[in-house]
């Protein structure tokens, strides 16, 4: 089964179409959500969708501007499984906040303490913080989405059995390519990140996923199929580990 565990679908033209494209295609899809409150609409859409799965999320760069959305967040984590997307940003867009994501990103790491919930995380220039804040409340394992931080940070956070996820802008850089040859295989996921990463001229869609597992298998040196089967295991064998049920998911 083609997994994209990492999508922001609320943000495409037409979500409705693209969430309908998943579920006839079969490609269990991750619908990360940069606020709560718009977990909460996302929900009332993608309830009865079998392959797409709204993630309740509260994107460090939405932070600062949106910090009532914290009681929202904390008032719903206890009911769900899903979490995306959380972390911090520390780049030049969001270091202005760097102390109130923090402040956030520990609230939500110890809502998350109990380790029974699947956590796609963003670590753009702040991966060592991250990883840090995590190691402090306990919570292992989550996964890494889009690591670009260091190889020794990469190092530690497998170390910390967490998980990365791989997209298609990875597999042409040299740090992309890193996180290939230094994670364990059993702990790779894939994700596209659309609409925000482009395929040619057009936003990348959940079915692009295929040419990810392509790119995935060359670097293994081993078959589409058999990297396509590593991958839905890794996933299922996490949300296992995380007491998640995974009956649904199964294709």
């Amino acid at each position: 089964m083609l997994i994209d565990s990492h999508c922001h679908v609320d943000r495409f033209p037409n979500p409705t179409e693209l969430a309908d494209e998943c579920e006839s295609q079969h490609i269990l899809t991750v619908a990360v959500t940069n606020l709560p409150s718009h977990y909460e609409v996302a929900v009332e859409h993608l309830s009865s969708l079998r392959f797409v799965k709204p993630a309740l999320g509260f994107h460090p760069l939405a932070v600062a501007d949106n910090r009532s959305e914290l009681d929202v967040f904390l008032s719903l984590v206890t009911s769900v499984s899903l979490i995306g997307e959380v972390g911090l940003d520390f780049s030049a867009e969001g270091i202005k906040s760097r102390s109130e994501q923090l402040r956030v990103f520990r609230q939500i790491a110890e809502s998350l303490s109990d380790n029974s919930r699947f956590v796609t995380l963003h670590s753009r220039g702040s991966a060592e913080d991250v990883v840090s804040v995590l190691e402090e409340y306990g919570v292992a394992p989550c996964v890494f989405h889009w690591y670009s931080g260091s190889s020794s940070t990469l190092k530690r956070l497998v170390g910390l059995n967490h998980y990365c996820s791989v997209n298609s802008a990875m597999l042409t850089s040299k740090k992309g390519r890193s996180v290939l040859e230094t994670v364990p295989r059993e702990r790779i996921l894939t994700e596209t990140d659309g609409p925000y990463i482009k395929v040619g001229k057009r936003a990348v869609r959940p079915n692009d996923v295929r040419e990810i597992v392509e790119g995935i298998a060359e670097a293994w040196n081993v078959s589409a199929d058999d990297a396509e089967a590593q991958v839905s295991d890794n996933f299922m064998n996490l949300c296992q580990q995380l007491n998640i049920p995974v009956e649904d998911y199964a294709s």
